[in-house]
């Protein structure tokens, strides 16, 4: 896909080229360019879309992506609402309104719009591991493994297996066995969630450089 995002650019360059006006064609260059990392740019030829076409849901949802990207959360969440305003049942815009939320540290809101999209669309594994993400953040263990299991199980098509236990009453230097999870509950719910590879890469992110340096070295999990 990647590597035909040049071929396509130059498409929708020479479709605009008969039309400026194309809003298609503007929102397409705009999701090209946020692909590629260039969010300034995406920014520039979604809003020009927007300026054409104003009901064009998928086109506010990818504008707050790449709003997100920069950094401008606010701005992507009033994106992401303006999506919903025009498609109630767009899951996506609900998953990453509760990305956006989250980033802005509105957890119990996100928690909140992961379950609408979840509604929405019930079979969504980033979703399941997004709302498992909040609910570790939360403290709210059983729930989130709940959630992890299933997006794994989506992703994966098979559960997740590991000898680690998750109530919270979990103790970080309790004896097991070799080949076990020796962690903390939250230790062991960021694990799953790293390893489902189904986290958005921010929050993948944020995971790995504040878990992978606290987990004791025992650690064996089996995913299938």
């Amino acid at each position: 896909m990647a590597g035909r995002l040049p071929e396509s650019e130059s498409i929708y360059q020479q479709i605009l080229q008969a039309d400026p006006n194309q809003p298609d064609a503007l929102h397409l260059l705009g999701v090209i360019a946020h692909q590629l990392g260039n969010n300034d740019i995406a920014v520039d030829f979604i809003t020009k879309a927007l300026a054409i076409k104003p009901e064009y849901a998928e086109a506010h949802n990818n504008l707050g992506n790449a709003l997100q990207n920069l950094g401008r959360l606010d701005e992507a969440v009033a994106s992401y609402h303006s999506a919903l305003a025009i498609r109630p049942d767009f899951a996506k815009a609900q998953n990453n309104l509760g990305n956006a939320r989250q980033g802005l540290g509105q957890v119990d809101e996100a928690v909140a719009n992961y379950h609408k999209a979840l509604a929405i669309k019930p079979e969504y594994a980033e979703a399941h591991n997004n709302l498992g993400f909040a609910l570790t953040i939360l403290g709210r263990y059983a729930e989130a493994k709940a959630a992890i299991d299933q997006g794994f199980q989506l992703k994966h098509g098979g559960p997740w297996r590991n000898a680690a236990t998750f109530s919270d009453g979990d103790s970080a230097d309790s004896a097991a066995p070799a080949g076990t999870i020796v962690a903390s509950t939250f230790l062991s719910c960021a694990i799953m969630l790293i390893s489902s590879n189904t986290l958005s890469p921010r929050a993948g992110s944020i995971l790995r450089s504040n878990v992978w340096p606290t987990v004791i070295v025992r650690f064996s999990p089996r995913c299938s």
